[in-house]
């Protein structure tokens, strides 16, 4: 396994089910070995008590290194050797050993450092150049030669009581701190032991600089540092957050809908852009609210494909089915239904067309990847116009939609397909404003129409990034989406007759916040798979109707539910 930006010491770990192996798999950057010299022989162990007869340093430690440096594999290694016999004489057998491993101590890539019974720092000299200290003395640096100094280590319970969960008081966190800082300042790694042994933990030493974060889980430990940055996330620029004026007609049917589907959008996603912009967002400026059960007819855990279907037909279907019941029959959607009582029907989306849900509001097939049927239902659909990624299907929709560059759209006369550029297939961190602006400029023209409309707005990408546990990509594009909302509701309160109802097709990846910082607009998200989930997903509402939408209820209500707002 590759090693991380953080390294790790694999504590006492000798004590692991596979001493060395484990740890060194995992990437540790330093690996313990407590040794107590018996009978003339260095065992690892922690006591001579504990002593057994096939644990020598140079079974499990020295003849495995040898083993991958004579075979070119040795990686950069500290091997921290505890002495728990007196300091003399088992150092010099250490030599003795060592010395019998050329291969070791004339490589460059490990470095073996003497803890626990040293010799006094005045004697770290008199030892061969392959062999350094564990220091432990933050009082004796200015004075103290540090030449053979490998790294400086102290008792974290000397400094603090936290137990590696929620937040360490802030005197303790200075005392932390001031410590680690003096070993730095003298230009030495360093090292806490009796340390909590947290995620929690291990990510605030990370960020507080410690050189080598002290486990005794070193597969749990590797894991989480290896994927921290990915899940770390700053915002250093808040969005604007836009006000609702909420003056529209209770008690009134709407005119339009535009319903957002934020895909893969569960709770903690919205709240880690929360808190990131901190603490607000358009979005939570919303006083309606649901909660809405996603399960398929099939399955505990909806895909898109028949979360889409149960939002756009009122009806539960199998994942991987579009616009199609559980026997594969056709339903009616919202653009069929609606276009019956004379709406014009747009879809917008930061995916393809023929992606699972845009296309839950058009076709009728019952495999997801069947790209070709979904193209050809869109040639016979009720839809208007639609703006999507994805050049590539023009081809196959040209005898039915006209082809426009988005500064050309400025009317609905015949039906259109808007083909975004292609990087609209990208983050929006490199696509920047370009969907707000899209659906801004989008409403204005539908504004202009003398026909009710119905408009699906998905964010796609949020469900993307999940499936990759990229928390940045997932923030990120939740702060995008909520641009977009901003955009709508300006819409709506100026007409004050269009019913906006945003939500998600379902959560992803088991999204969750770790830990972060409100005022510098940081967090840190952690992910308990790579899949969907079967979690329930908020549901915001705004405008005439929307007070219908409050409670906890099934996807399939979204359908009904908007209908019934329209009578």
């Amino acid at each position: 396994m590759a090693q991380s930006n953080y390294k790790f010491h694999s504590h006492n770990d000798y004590a692991q089910d596979f001493p060395f192996w484990k740890a060194y798999i995992h990437g540790a950057s330093s690996i313990e070995a407590d040794i107590f010299l018996k009978n003339d022989e260095l065992y690892v162990t922690h006591s001579e008590d504990e002593i057994q007869a096939d644990f020598t340093l140079e079974n499990l430690y020295l003849k495995p290194l040898a083993d991958l440096a004579k075979a070119g594999k040795l990686r950069n290694l500290q091997l921290l050797i505890d002495l728990k016999s007196e300091s003399k004489t088992s150092l010099k057998k250490l030599v003795e050993v060592l010395n019998s491993y050329p291969e070791l101590t004339q490589s460059d890539k490990i470095s073996f450092v003497i803890s626990g019974n040293r010799p006094r720092p005045n004697e770290y000299k008199d030892y061969p150049g392959f062999i350094e200290f564990d220091h432990q003395d933050l009082s004796d640096l200015e004075k103290t030669d540090l030449t053979k100094v490998a790294l400086i280590s102290q008792n974290f319970r000397d400094y603090s009581v936290w137990n590696g969960l929620g937040r360490i008081t802030a005197p303790e966190l200075k005392k932390v701190e001031t410590a680690i800082k003096k070993a730095h300042d003298a230009g030495k790694p360093f090292r806490f032991w009796g340390a909590p042994d947290t995620k929690t933990a291990w990510s605030r030493f990370a960020e507080m600089g410690v050189d080598f974060i002290n486990t005794d889980k070193p597969d749990e430990a590797s894991k989480y540092l290896e994927t921290l940055q990915t899940r770390k996330f700053e915002l250093k620029t808040p969005i604007s957050v836009y006000q609702p004026k909420f003056d529209y007609d209770k008690s009134t049917s709407p005119k339009n809908i535009i319903l957002m589907i934020g895909d893969g959008n569960g709770l903690s996603q919205i709240s880690s852009a929360v808190f990131a912009n901190r603490g607000e967002l358009t979005l939570t400026q919303l006083k309606n609210i649901g909660l809405v059960k996603t399960s398929s007819f099939d399955d505990l855990v909806t895909d898109s494909a028949a979360g889409g279907t149960a939002m756009a037909t009122g009806t539960k279907t199998n994942n991987r089915a579009i616009g199609t019941d559980k026997d594969g029959k056709d339903l009616s959607n919202l653009t069929e239904i609606l276009a019956k009582k004379g709406f014009l029907n747009g879809i917008m989306t930061t995916d393809f067309v023929t992606g699972a849900t845009p296309s839950s509001f058009f076709a009728h097939v019952v495999e997801r990847d069947d790209s070709e049927s979904i193209l050809e239902d869109l040639n016979k659909s009720k839809i208007d116009f639609f703006m999507a990624a994805g050049a590539r299907d023009f081809e196959k929709i040209k005898d039915n939609f006209i082809q426009e560059d988005f500064s050309d759209f400025n009317d609905l006369e015949n039906r259109t397909a808007v083909f975004l550029s292609e990087n609209m297939l990208a983050d929006a961190s490199v696509r920047g404003d370009q969907f707000p602006k899209y659906v801004k400029k989008a409403l204005q023209n539908l504004e202009r129409q003398d026909k009710p409309y119905f408009l699906m707005i998905e964010a796609a990408k949020i469900d993307k990034n999940g499936h990759t546990n990229n928390a940045s990509g997932i923030i990120e594009e939740m702060l995008d989406f909520d641009k977009t909302i901003a955009e709508v509701l300006k819409v709506a309160d100026k007409n004050k007759n269009t019913l906006v109802v945003i939500t998600a097709d379902h959560e992803t990846s088991g999204f969750g916040i770790m830990q972060g910082d409100l005022e510098k607009g940081k967090i840190e998200g952690g992910f308990l798979t790579h899949d969907h989930t079967g979690a329930m997903i908020p549901l915001f509402s705004y405008g005439p109707g929307s007070e219908l939408f409050n409670g906890v209820y099934e996807n399939t209500a979204v359908f009904h539910r908007i209908l019934k707002a329209l009578e």
